[in-house]
């Protein structure tokens, strides 16, 4: 199962390595379903539960935040409200080590980002998302999703240079 995780964390890096870069959310979406579900499915793998819920959660979030996006229409604050409340719920049910509370501060982190209408300002929040992922990574033995998520950091940290330069 280690090598199946490792498998779907490299997967997920060579993903990961678009998503930053996307010109609009709708695109940055795609790419965020596709990772999380891979990474989500990385953490099963080795038995990370509390990790792979909240990334399995973020699928769906990502699903209807994509559907928004395509009708053009903007996410209802109950909606990103309700995944704070979810990913809350499941931290609290699949919690079993002290460590598990980083994959709940960054769920709200990734609620925050993929409820920004401006990839600019996503990409702030999700560098820092990457950040909290490490620490938790490093700390559950997680090492593909460890190496996924530094490399995420670091591609997040140049597009922001790259798209967002003027703004910074």
């Amino acid at each position: 199962m280690e090598l199946a995780s490792y498998l779907a964390s490299f997967v997920s890096t060579v993903l990961g390595l678009c998503e930053p870069f996307g010109k609009s959310m709708k695109s940055i979406l795609l790419f965020y379903f596709f990772g999380n579900l891979l990474v989500g499915l990385s953490y099963l793998f080795i038995g990370g539960y509390s990790g792979a819920a909240i990334c399995f959660v973020a699928c769906i979030q990502g699903i209807v935040n994509y559907i928004f996006y395509v009708k053009d229409k903007k996410l209802p604050a109950v909606l990103v409200g309700m995944y704070a409340v979810t990913f809350v719920s499941i931290n609290l049910i699949t919690f079993k080590v002290w460590y598990d509370v980083f994959s709940l501060i960054a769920a709200m982190l990734s609620v925050l980002s993929v409820a920004q209408t401006n990839p600019k300002y996503y990409r702030f929040l999700y560098v820092s998302n990457s950040m909290i992922w490490i620490v938790y990574d490093f700390l559950a033995g997680a090492y593909g999703n460890l190496a996924t998520h530094i490399i995420l950091f670091v591609t997040t940290f140049l597009a922001i240079l790259i798209r967002d330069r003027k703004n910074i």
